[in-house]
């Protein structure tokens, strides 16, 4: 079993290489969120200052479990629309599966395999309350505790599971790791 480190998720705010509402138009049933979304973390060159010389770093290095957010993927149904995890495990070829974390867009569902990551329901808060926060604050303006009404509490003791696992049969979205610094 797979386990996450003991620091909390880092939130990854990302942009799509195209907006797939226009992409995919005549897809009336949006079955496009339900291709497998494949992230690559590419790296880039990074001068290191001391010496002046190249080193290969990540952006921002992309861990097992941690949120990614696509703010065009918001329509205003509800503030977790946008919400992808990072899969318990690295592809072969360099690329992490992204779960859909949207729950019922209303609220995050935390797939299974995040959820047995953290070790269980009772760590999920620990872990993933400061990204989601932080994704809300982001693309809403507001915390997990103005969503439900000042007390969040409830929600953490229970965090919503989400059991969907089923994908599109062929659809497949390779997604490049590109920040996305507009504001939303």
């Amino acid at each position: 079993t797979i386990r996450m480190s003991s620091s909390a998720a880092q939130l990854h705010i990302l942009k799509l290489p195209e907006n797939p509402f226009e992409k995919y138009k005549e897809d009336e049933e949006y079955q496009w969120l339900r291709y497998r979304w494949y992230l690559v973390a590419e790296e880039e060159e990074e001068e290191d200052s001391d010496n002046n010389t190249s080193s290969s770093t990540t952006k921002k290095k992309i861990q097992p479990g941690d949120v990614v957010c696509f703010p065009i993927l918001n329509t205003g149904a509800g503030e977790f629309e946008c919400l992808r995890f990072v899969d318990t495990k690295r592809r072969p070829d360099g690329k992490w599966l992204l779960l859909d974390g949207s729950g019922d867009i209303e609220m995050p569902g935390f797939p299974q395999s995040i959820v047995e990551m953290v070790g269980g329901k009772q760590n999920v808060r620990d872990k993933y309350k400061k990204a989601l926060d932080d994704m809300l604050e982001h693309c809403s303006s507001c915390t997990m505790e103005d969503i439900l009404g000042g007390d969040d509490d409830e929600f953490w003791q229970d965090p919503p599971m989400d059991t969907t696992t089923e994908y599109h049969e062929t659809g497949e979205w390779t997604i490049p790791y590109q920040i996305d610094n507009e504001e939303h």
